[in-house]
């Protein structure tokens, strides 16, 4: 039986999206930016390991931070947009570049940035607390496009 248009249609758009979303973030954490290898990027696409030799800054979140990548197609080529959300009270430096690092709940860490450009976009809303209580946290959102934006590492 062979395929209508509409169904390789739908076929091929399904293969030109793909989103991943990590299990359960564990830990995040940032590095700057020249203390990573050079061109990790390129290491993870051409299927070297990624290590990471620095160590990595803790961050304090609060409620339940979420990562999700979205691999798409564009005329250039493949790019992925990974998106990392989580609240903190802590204060994150604004100065020098940084790198995100996350482990999810099967202890596998993944890197979001890179010593080179592209770098990740940080957008950090700052809330007040309701006078039920509730803290006034900061609601920290990190977004990188990249070729490969989500890259597992060894740390």
């Amino acid at each position: 039986m062979s395929l209508t248009f509409y169904q390789h249609l739908s076929t091929f758009f399904t293969i030109m999206k793909s989103t991943t979303s990590l299990p359960g973030i564990k830990s995040v954490g940032f590095v700057p930016s020249e203390m990573l290898q050079r061109q990790i990027m390129l290491k993870h696409l051409a299927g070297l390991p990624v290590g990471l030799f620095t160590d990595v800054k803790p961050i304090e979140f609060c409620g339940v931070p979420t990562c999700t990548a979205v691999s798409s197609y564009n005329n250039n080529g493949r790019i992925e947009q990974t998106t990392l959300r989580f609240q903190t009270l802590d204060e994150l430096p604004s100065s020098p570049h940084i790198a995100f690092v996350i482990t999810d709940c099967n202890d596998q860490a993944y890197i979001i940035g890179q010593r080179e450009k592209p770098r990740p976009i940080v957008k950090i809303t700052r809330q007040t607390g309701t006078p039920d209580g509730d803290p006034a946290v900061k609601d920290v959102e990190v977004t990188l496009y990249a070729q490969k934006s989500l890259i597992p590492c060894t740390i």
